[in-house]
């Protein structure tokens, strides 16, 4: 090794060291109990660790609640920061009454904090959000009232992405009082309202030191024990940020038997709690797809250095040995099911073209100019990226119905042209129909995709059926009389 490579370890060696002894000089205190400590209906929990310059915004937010302040209360639990955080929790909590700081020797992860915020209040219920988010105006208020009125015992309130973050926006559709645990399930970020009693009744605490998905251990037993669960989608409740250097805690890296190992967890915890052994079963695979699976997403698991892609599918391979069985699998659709047959087979080379395969199977399709006549909507397709394909089909769908038609396309002279017969497509109804492509590739077949419509040309009428682009210029029929 260079000289200079080992100077360079050694600066960062150094610079370790010295994070380190920052942190252990930090000066444990408490501001002491909140003047709402014993009216507040809801105490929100802040693990706090170097989250500036986010950190303020979160903070005015909550100081902007129409709630009350005697009834809700604010525990930031600052986990050993070493930025300017500090100074301002402590300003704030000086400034409002209803606020409480408690400093700690830093734990490395946000389940011991969490768990500090939880044990300093006795209110009805407990909000749990992180330091680099905020919260609407209305949120509290909102959410406490939801939770009395249908009896909740746990609330997921309606998320929003900021920075470029990602949300289950299907999950907030619409609101439900009452969720069926196999729906609820799909969150399990930290961010819910929870009664106290539930967590004491039971001793529910987050899982402490470094756990990955240590928040979804404790969110699964809330939901597995609640009396109700439920979803609220009425507000733009909580604003949930992606960090722009990277620091998110679910940005960082993980190794695989950790991460595994703490999914394993999570279907233990399912497994021997859940009083339907058969729903047990299927909370366990819809896990596994959301969570494990995911990992071999084709532009994810190509850029995996080949040691590290062996060693994910063996971790995988684990916990399918354990908890997958193959009638289980059988319920997957493309490309999961086909993805958990070659971690079963510890397969890391099959994953490697099954990716190639997805990949070739999600190219555009547009539509050429339709010809509409008494018999038939005929039309060719092109697909970008130009490929050869085994099958193609074209599937019709009425829309908001379960109705659909399937077509072959035939190929001729290098060309792909669909003909829709109009008794057929007459048999969904006077609806609006949406078409979609069907490809087959390698023995596999992907989803249905739409049809993008031409450039121009568009509508054609012919008949009572329409033909035209959508505002998302997809192509659709319009047959209703």
């Amino acid at each position: 090794m260079a000289i200079k490579d080992k100077l360079a370890g050694a600066q960062r060696q150094l610079k370790r060291y010295a994070a380190r002894a920052g942190q252990f000089r930090v000066r444990e205190s408490d501001s002491g109990p909140t003047a709402s400590a014993q009216t507040a209906r809801v105490s929100v929990v802040i693990p706090v660790f170097n989250a500036m310059p986010y950190l303020k915004e979160l903070l005015d937010s909550l100081a902007a609640q129409d709630m009350d302040p005697a009834l809700f209360e604010v525990v930031a639990v600052d986990d050993g920061s070493t930025d300017e955080g500090r100074k301002l929790l402590d300003e704030y909590a000086q400034r409002h009454p209803n606020w409480r700081v408690i400093h700690q020797q830093n734990s490395g992860w946000p389940g011991k904090p969490r768990n500090v915020g939880i044990n300093a209040g006795t209110s009805d219920y407990v909000f749990f959000c992180d330091a680099d988010d905020k919260l609407g105006a209305e949120a509290l208020r909102r959410m406490v009232a939801f939770a009395d009125r249908h009896q909740v015992d746990v609330l997921a309130p309606k998320m929003v992405g900021i920075g470029g973050r990602r949300v289950q926006s299907s999950l907030f559709t619409e609101t439900v009082p009452d969720v069926p645990v196999r729906k609820i399930l799909a969150t399990l970020s930290p961010q819910k309202l929870i009664r106290r009693e539930l967590l004491d009744t039971h001793g529910f605490r987050f899982p402490e030191g470094k756990v990955r998905l240590e928040d979804g251990m404790l969110l699964t037993r809330c939901y597995l024990a609640s009396r109700r669960n439920a979803i609220a989608a009425d507000y733009d409740y909580y604003f949930i940020r992606t960090r722009q250097d990277g620091t998110n805690i679910s940005a960082q890296k993980a190794a695989p038997e950790s991460y595994t190992g703490s999914v394993s967890e999570i279907a233990r915890i399912i497994t021997e709690n859940h009083d339907d052994a058969e729903e047990a079963e299927l909370l366990v695979l819809d896990l596994y797809r959301r969570k494990l699976l995911r990992a071999y997403v084709p532009s994810r698991f190509r850029q995996m250095p080949a040691a590290i892609r062996k060693r994910w599918v063996e971790a995988h391979a684990g916990f399918v040995d354990q908890y997958i069985p193959e009638r289980l699998e059988a319920q997957l659709g493309f490309p999961f099911r086909q993805r958990s047959q070659l971690v079963r087979a510890r397969d890391t080379e099959g994953l490697l073209k099954l990716a190639d395969t997805e990949e070739a199977l999600k190219p555009t399709a547009r539509a050429l100019l339709p010809q509409l006549d008494d018999e038939s909507v005929a039309f060719g397709l092109r697909f970008e990226p130009a490929t050869e394909f085994d099958s193609v089909r074209v599937v019709a769908r009425g829309r908001g119905t379960p109705e659909a038609r399937t077509f072959d396309v035939k190929r001729d002279a290098g060309e792909y042209r669909a003909v829709l017969p109009r008794t057929d497509l007459a048999g969904l109804g006077n609806v609006l129909v949406d078409l979609f492509v069907q490809l087959g590739l390698g023995g596999m077949e992907g989803p249905p995709r739409r049809i993008l419509a031409p450039g121009e040309g568009l509508p054609v009428q012919s008949g009572g059926l329409r033909v035209y682009a959508t505002v998302h210029g997809n192509l659709s029929l319009d047959q209703r009389r």
